[in-house]
């Protein structure tokens, strides 16, 4: 365990101050001054050092490391039934922060199996083909489930006596909420560290076709 802390859930002061004492970070800026129970995954925030520190930096490089150490954040949608989630904020994605969230149908009916666009109409004799691509699209076998934040602030400006006030079973269930949360974000840790034991950032040019126009003779 790294962020996740042992708590004695039989006791309501203990629960209540790890509620209390539990780091905290702004939802969408500091302007707003709205925060969420959060943690710190700063690369030099994770016990990292030597070459394997080395190696993290060169791993975040990367546009889409995000796509490879993802996946818990997605276990812990499923397992909060969709009613929470995990986004990352800062510079550099630096911090999980615990949302609130909805799952919802976003409209899309059809999709291109070459190229993966997705389309908000049906496939019909007149319009089948993928507007990016130009393959044939399929429809949807069922409608996409996917997940969106719904409010920005958790237990912000709670105080002992607010959680002291709190039901016992109450009490217990956000503590269970805030322990799941953090053991997501321990296997986010985990999913990072082995992925920069497994990769190597390599750098290649990539030649982008462009569309331009000239004059051709007549």
């Amino acid at each position: 365990m790294f962020f996740e802390k042992k708590i004695d859930t039989r006791s309501r002061e203990s629960v209540a101050k790890f509620l209390l004492d539990h780091f905290r970070y702004y939802t969408m800026s500091s302007v707003n001054r709205s925060t969420s129970y959060a943690n710190c995954v700063k690369v030099n925030r994770l016990g990292l050092t030597g070459s394997a520190l080395e190696k993290a930096y060169e791993f975040i490089s990367v546009e889409d490391y995000w796509d490879e150490i993802s996946r818990p954040i997605r276990d812990f949608e499923r397992e909060m039934m969709g009613a929470y989630t995990i986004g990352t904020i800062g510079r550099s994605a630096g911090y999980l922060v615990l949302f609130e969230s909805e799952i919802y149908d976003p409209g899309y009916k059809s999709t291109c199996p070459k190229c993966g666009q997705l389309n908000y109409q049906l496939v019909s004799p007149a319009s089948h083909s993928c507007g990016v691509c130009r393959a044939e699209r399929r429809n949807l076998k069922a409608p996409l489930r996917w997940t969106r934040t719904k409010s920005s602030s958790i237990d912000q400006g709670m105080t002992m006596d607010d959680f002291m006030d709190m039901s016992l079973t109450g009490l217990k269930d956000r503590a269970d909420l805030v322990l799941s949360f953090d053991r997501a974000c321990d296997r986010v840790r985990n999913e990072f560290i082995s992925a920069i034991e497994k990769y190597m950032v390599v750098e290649e040019t990539v030649m982008v076709p462009t569309r331009v126009r000239r004059l051709e003779r007549m």
